[in-house]
């Protein structure tokens, strides 16, 4: 008895111990204690939880843009800890913890449910560091509300990338929750995995088309409709109890190209190519694999984030 108790209290310690690091570097570990999204002490063991899940965050809505918030920037919670310790704030067009949009991936306890709260980020002072807003999640924070709240149920070793998406005009304002690929083993060739985070800007069209470029000026000549990607619908938005998932559209590469753009979807066609981006550079020793992540832009316009997915080190 006395050995079962000493090995518990050696494992809370490590589980206190993974939770403290990260910082933002990818393998921040945001833990809360039983019952799920009521609180707790970081660090302490859930029980259920027998696995992990990865998930990225994104900041796709226009609407979060304000002269108090020119950066549109927002804090990311799971639970009551911050998404990415040091880095969980993610400004408009950008993805929290991440460097240089290198789609850097955080970890949390898969098999059983999580709370995740968006807020704007506060203003500097004390107290209002980057992902304060968490302690009190997901209610308000001295009497600023959460912008949405939802609650994603990931099974073990699977990927998640939750985006902040569409504008309160179009009633599309909220989350959306895509579905990644886990790379149990990482795709021989290059690929593009395209995700419509868009749903203002679809509305009353046939989705978001997208394709390659052949240069690497705005806008781009366009090479190619990537393959099933000429017309992809909106992700489902996300309601406080639950969190549906869309599966993008992957696409095979035959060779990298000069960019990337996203416009207007067609059923049959080039779709009509609105916002243009640089293929980002391929990653030393890894598979090509982007993420193309097509959201709202302001006054109805659309832009692209291209994110270049972690293969080694983060599969399953």
């Amino acid at each position: 008895m006395r050995s079962l108790l000493a090995r518990l209290a050696v494992l809370g310690a490590l589980a206190v111990s993974l939770s403290a690091c990260g910082g933002g570097t990818g393998n921040s570990l945001p833990f809360a204690g039983g019952p799920n999204q009521a609180g707790g002490s970081p660090g302490t063991i859930q029980s259920g939880a027998n696995g992990q899940a990865l998930i990225r965050f994104i900041q796709g809505s226009p609407d979060v843009t304000s002269a108090a918030n020119p950066n549109g920037t927002v804090d990311v919670c799971v639970d009551n800890l911050s998404l990415g310790v040091l880095g969980g704030s993610a400004k408009y067009g950008a993805a929290a913890t991440s460097t240089a949009n290198s789609g850097t991936l955080a970890s949390i306890p898969g098999g059983i449910p999580h709370t995740v709260s968006v807020f704007v980020t506060q203003p500097g002072g004390a107290g209002t560091t980057p992902g304060s807003e968490c302690a009190t999640a997901p209610g308000p924070f001295f009497g600023s509300a959460p912008l949405a709240v939802t609650t994603i149920s990931p099974g073990n070793n699977v990927r998640l990338t939750i985006v902040l998406a569409g504008t309160a005009a179009t009633k599309t304002f909220g989350l959306y929750v895509f579905a990644e690929p886990s790379f149990i083993i990482a795709p021989a060739g290059s690929e593009v995995i395209s995700h419509n985070a868009a749903p203002a800007f679809s509305a009353g069209k046939p989705g978001v088309g997208f394709g390659t470029c052949s240069t690497t000026v705005t806008p781009c000549v366009t090479a190619a409709t990537l393959t099933g990607a000429g017309s992809v619908a909106p992700a489902k938005i996300a309601t406080a109890a639950a969190a549906p998932t869309t599966t993008p559209v992957t696409s095979a590469l035959a060779a990298i190209p000069a960019g990337f753009y996203d416009g207007i979807g067609v059923p049959a066609g080039v779709p009509v190519p609105i916002t243009s981006v640089v293929a980002p550079t391929p990653p030393a020793g890894q598979p090509y694999i982007i993420d193309l992540y097509a959201i709202d832009g302001p006054a109805g316009g659309l832009n692209l984030v291209p994110i270049t997915e972690q293969t080694l080190g983060y599969g399953f």
